[in-house]
C-alpha cells in the first residue's frame, strides 16, 4: 500500500464520528442534570466555583463540565460567568413546561446495561457480568490505542496538519510521541524532500515501523526508541512535531517544548498539534470534552507555553474540524 492520504474521501466520517463520540457527551449532560447544574443557574449566572460551591462538587472538574455543557450548547459563558441557554431552558429546568430531566436521570440508571452490553451479548443475558467476555491479549489495549491514533489521524486530522505547514527548505522532522507515524507519513507525501524520524518506545514502535511499511515510506521515516519525560530529543532537526502529546498544564508541556527547542538546529520550527480550546474556554465540543477526560490549553495558552519555551514568531496557523488546532514557532 502506497496510497497518498491527500486522496482519500472523507465525506461520510462526520456521521461515523458523531455516534463514537456521542457517548461522552451524553455523559455530560446525564451528570450535569444529575447534580443540578442547570436548576443552579435559573436565578442568573454564576461563576465556575459558585455553581460548584452550590453543587457540592469539586470546582476545577465542574469548570470542566461547564465547558463541555458550552460546547454542547447548554450553556453559554461571558468571561467567568455561566448561565443557560435557551434549550436548557427550556428542557432541563425543573418546573419547566418541557421538563426532560426525569428521563435523562433514566437514561443515567441504565447506563451500566449498556457499558456492560459486550458481556450480555457474549453471555446471553442482560444481567452477564464481566467474567462472560473472553479474555483478551495482554497488550489489546495498547494495539488498540496506536492503530486508532492511525484511524483518526488519516480521516483528516494528518491532512490538515501537513497541508498547513509550510516545511520547504527543512530536511529532517521528529516526530516526539509520534505513535503510528501518520503524520511523518502525511508530511513525507506533502514534501519529497523530507525525511521524518518517529520517537517513541519499543512496544509502540514495532507498530509503527508497520504503518509505515504500508505506505512505502520505511527509507524515508525512520523511528528511534525514547522516553519523552526523561531523555533529550537529539539534535540538528529542521522541525520538531509534538502531536497530541501537549495535553494541558499537567502535560509536562514546557519540558517537552525545551527538549524539542534544544533538539532543533537555529531557526527550526516547532509544530505543535493538539485539542484546543477557545479564548473563551467554551468549546469546541471535542476539545472540551477531551479536557474533561486529560486536559487542555486554549489556544492562547498554548501560544503562550510554547513562546515561553524559547521559540519565536509564535502563532496559530490552523483549526480544524474536531476541536484541534496547529501552532508553530520558530527556535530563537
Amino acid at each position: 500500500m502506497s496510497d497518498s492520504l491527500f486522496a482519500l474521501d472523507q465525506s461520510l466520517r462526520p456521521l461515523l464520528e458523531d455516534t463514537f463520540w456521542g457517548f461522552r457527551a451524553s455523559r455530560v449532560l446525564q451528570v450535569a442534570n444529575e447534580i443540578g447544574v442547570f436548576d443552579r443557574l435559573t436565578s442568573g449566572a454564576r461563576t465556575a466555583d459558585q455553581i460548584a460551591h452550590a453543587c457540592g462538587t469539586h470546582a476545577t472538574m465542574t469548570e470542566k463540565l461547564l465547558i463541555c455543557c458550552c460546547g454542547m450548547g447548554l450553556l453559554r459563558r461571558d468571561g467567568e460567568l455561566f448561565a443557560n441557554t435557551q434549550i436548557a431552558t427550556t428542557y432541563l429546568v425543573k418546573d419547566a413546561p418541557l421538563y426532560q430531566g426525569h428521563i435523562i436521570g433514566h437514561a443515567m440508571s441504565v447506563w451500566g446495561f449498556w457499558n456492560r452490553l459486550e458481556a450480555v451479548i457474549y453471555g446471553g443475558s442482560r444481567d452477564a457480568d464481566a467474567g462472560a467476555v473472553p479474555a483478551k491479549p495482554d497488550d489489546k489495549s495498547h494495539v488498540d490505542f496506536i492503530h486508532g491514533m492511525h484511524d483518526i489521524s488519516i480521516t483528516g486530522a494528518a491532512q490538515m496538519v501537513a497541508l498547513n505547514v509550510d516545511l520547504a527548505g527543512r530536511a529532517r522532522l521528529l516526530d516526539v510521541g509520534g505513535g503510528p507515524g501518520t503524520y511523518s507519513i502525511a508530511f513525507c507525501q506533502r514534501n519529497p524532500a523530507l525525511s521524518c524520524v518517529v520517537f517513541d518506545r519499543a512496544e509502540t514502535l514495532a507498530i509503527t515501523r508497520q504503518v509505515v511499511a504500508r505506505y512505502g515510506l520505511s527509507a524515508r521515516v525512520q523511528t528511534e526508541e525514547g522516553d519523552w519525560n526523561q531523555e533529550s530529543y537529539g539534535f540538528a532537526y529542521d522541525a520538531v512535531l509534538l502531536s497530541n502529546v501537549l495535553h494541558g498544564p499537567t502535560s509536562g508541556a514546557l519540558d517537552k517544548l525545551r527538549k524539542a527547542r534544544a533538539a532543533m538546529n537555529p531557526g527550526g520550527m516547532v509544530i505543535v498539534h493538539d485539542f484546543m480550546l477557545n479564548a473563551e474556554k467554551s468549546g469546541p465540543l471535542q476539545a472540551a470534552l477531551f479536557n474533561m477526560m486529560v486536559g487542555t490549553y486554549s489556544v492562547p495558552e498554548m501560544i503562550g507555553v510554547v513562546g515561553e519555551a524559547g521559540f519565536g514568531d509564535v502563532r496559530l496557523v490552523a483549526t480544524g474540524d474536531r476541536g484541534n488546532a496547529v501552532v508553530t514557532g520558530v527556535r530563537c
